[in-house]
């Protein structure tokens, strides 16, 4: 076990240090305003990401280390699991699914990003967790925890509702009812609601707007386009690993740990089949992975195939560090060049104030680089948390743009009357306008 803890450590260690050197995402930026704007909830997710910014916020002078509170949660996932594993394993399969998870592209390397999958993966392994005290320990406080689990989750992220079809087929299916207290079920229901309260509270205040923008998300394509559930059964197998999924899908499951089997596939099906409705992104079945990592190394064959494993998904991580670190390469990909972008755009565009930007990304890595406040100006793309915010519509008769060349400007600048001239062309593709109105 002390093996597990130094690796357990150290790779805790190298998180903190990555985490710290890599700039923000466009997304993490966004997601960091929020935390300079606490509220209950939020139209886009529930609140979960952005009170773990808050709680960064006073590392801010260390780089990027805003992002270590939510980066320790994370990796507590790992630790959950541990405990979880070595009441029915032994540890060098344990050792095994530590590693599975550390090479993960989701798992691993991307639990240095901060979305709000990062906690809900906690809270969902987590939940498992308390699952398996409710079966085990059939006590009061084993319920009231896997309520708070449940109910945290759900303000990390909407998909922790999955949560409940996955335990109900698996009490209906192996045939487990009896093994419920059943009078303790209404402790786990209050908790659960206790600790979710914040995000309906807002939602109730809100008119549900959050609930509604999500299944509209997930079930938004009028027509049906086959490439969406090709793409998403290849990305899934390849996020997960052909020999892994073999692994996972032929692994002799013990009576004690068959819940995972519910908790793994469930979810990946749940998304196939909502492939047919609408283009499912890759990153949505996240909570599945740690069941399906877990169900691998029950695999005889896994302490010899892990090794692909690690070396195929190593290389690819060595060769996105390359990219990241060394600027020459950056240009070999817009995505992740684009935090640099942003980050020598604030510097350039500082002294032009008010600032807007034409999109949520933009603003809101303006506004974390340059830190000073920098607003999504309205109705210029869908609509977002920027959009409830009084500043995002200018008041004076002189404000900036910084926007991608190209881009549209919303209609109310014609019908205001707003005149414009640009000012400054930034590379790649940006340019400041000035506007300005009698």
């Amino acid at each position: 076990m002390k093996d597990l803890k130094r690796l357990w450590l150290i790779s805790l260690f190298v998180k903190l240090i990555l985490a710290a050197l890599i700039p923000l995402s466009a997304d993490e930026a966004y997601y960091w305003v929020w935390s300079n704007r606490l509220q209950l909830s939020y139209f886009d997710h529930p609140p979960m990401v952005a009170w773990l910014f808050y709680l960064g916020h006073f590392l801010e002078p260390v780089l990027h280390a805003v992002r270590w509170p939510a980066v320790i949660l994370g990796h507590m996932t790992i630790w959950v699991g541990i405990e979880l594993l070595r009441k029915y394993v032994d540890l060098e399969k344990i050792r095994l699914w530590i590693y599975l998870v550390l090479f993960s592209p989701l798992l691993g390397f991307g639990s240095l990003i901060v979305t709000p999958d990062l906690p809900v993966i906690f809270f969902w392994v987590l939940s498992i967790y308390c699952f398996d005290l409710v079966l085990t320990k059939k006590d009061l406080k084993s319920y009231a925890a896997f309520g708070c689990a449940l109910g945290l989750g759900f303000c990390a992220k909407y998909h922790i509702v999955l949560f409940v079809p996955c335990l109900l087929l698996y009490l209906l299916f192996e045939r487990k009812w009896r093994e419920v207290i059943w009078k303790y079920v209404p402790v786990t229901i209050a908790t659960g609601l206790l600790f979710c309260l914040p995000v309906i509270l807002w939602n109730y205040q809100n008119d549900f707007m959050s609930f509604r923008f999500q299944l509209d998300h997930g079930f938004e394509r009028p027509e049906y386009k086959a490439e969406w559930t090709i793409t998403y059964v290849l990305a899934q197998i390849l996020i997960i690993f052909p020999w892994v999924f073999w692994a996972a899908i032929r692994a002799k499951v013990p009576g004690t740990l068959r819940y995972l089997i519910y908790f793994a596939w469930v979810p990946l099906l749940f998304f196939f089949g909502t492939s047919f409705k609408a283009l499912v992104e890759a990153n949505w079945p996240i909570i599945a992975y740690p069941s399906v990592l877990m169900l691998a190394v029950l695999h005889p064959k896994m302490q010899s195939w892990y090794r692909y494993y690690v070396g195929f998904f190593g290389i690819l991580i060595a060769l996105v560090l390359s990219l990241l670190f060394i600027p020459q390469l950056r240009k070999l990909d817009p995505k992740i060049g684009e935090p640099f972008d942003y980050q020598r755009l604030a510097s350039e565009t500082v002294s032009y104030q008010p600032l807007y930007g034409d999109s949520y990304q933009m603003a809101s890595s303006l506004w974390y680089f340059g830190k000073s406040p920098v607003f999504k100006l309205t109705g210029i793309s869908r609509y977002d948390f920027f959009d409830t915010f009084p500043e995002a519509k200018p008041q004076g008769n002189k404000f900036y743009l910084v926007k991608r060349a190209g881009n549209g400007l919303p209609q109310w600048i014609s019908e205001q009357q707003w005149t414009y001239q640009e000012v400054k062309t930034i590379a790649p593709d940006f340019v400041v306008l000035e506007f300005t109105r009698p």
